[in-house]
């Protein structure tokens, strides 16, 4: 199965681009947002599920039929040595960005913060877990041009890259 993720390099504010994708390309006639408990947002009433993610002047929309977290980063950026600091022997063997997305995808998915469970996830043998438990979901990877993007969901998607 796959799930399609928008994106565009035009300077667009994010919600814009939400609304204008929603509306264009999966039928939502007048896209209204809430914010969740942790300040996810979401469409009012019902599904499709979406997640924004930026890097480097290009702005990334995943949109399905299930909840959903997205996360992109730049391959080309320094590496933050006060985060690699803090990664265990065993994270400091992967790859930095495919760790880092996985990480706040999975955030962006439950809709918790950084602060709050980023110490307490692991990346490790390209496994994600939580205090040191296995997370019941599936981290999709996709790389083009510099970029990388991991998709969080419940069920396994790959993704497909659309420009929007």
């Amino acid at each position: 199965m796959c799930m399609n993720v928008f994106f565009t390099d035009e300077p667009i504010e994010s919600r814009a681009f939400a609304e204008r994708i929603l509306r264009e390309r999966c039928g939502v006639a007048a896209p209204r947002f809430e914010r969740g408990v942790c300040g996810k947002p979401r469409l009012c009433g019902a599904p499709p599920f979406f997640s924004l993610a930026h890097t480097h002047g290009r702005t990334f929309l995943a949109v399905g039929g299930e909840e959903v977290g997205l996360d992109a980063e730049w391959r080309a950026r320094p590496l933050p040595a006060a985060l690699l600091s803090r990664l265990t022997p065993a994270e400091q063997k992967e790859d930095f960005f495919r760790l880092w997305t996985a990480k706040e995808a999975y955030i962006k998915y439950c809709g918790g913060t950084l602060a709050r469970l980023l110490p307490r996830l692991r990346f490790e043998g390209g496994q994600l877990t939580k205090d040191g438990a296995p997370l019941p979901v599936h981290i999709a990877f996709y790389e083009a041009e510099h970029f990388i993007l991991a998709l969080c969901t419940a069920s396994p998607h790959a993704i497909d890259l659309v420009h929007g």
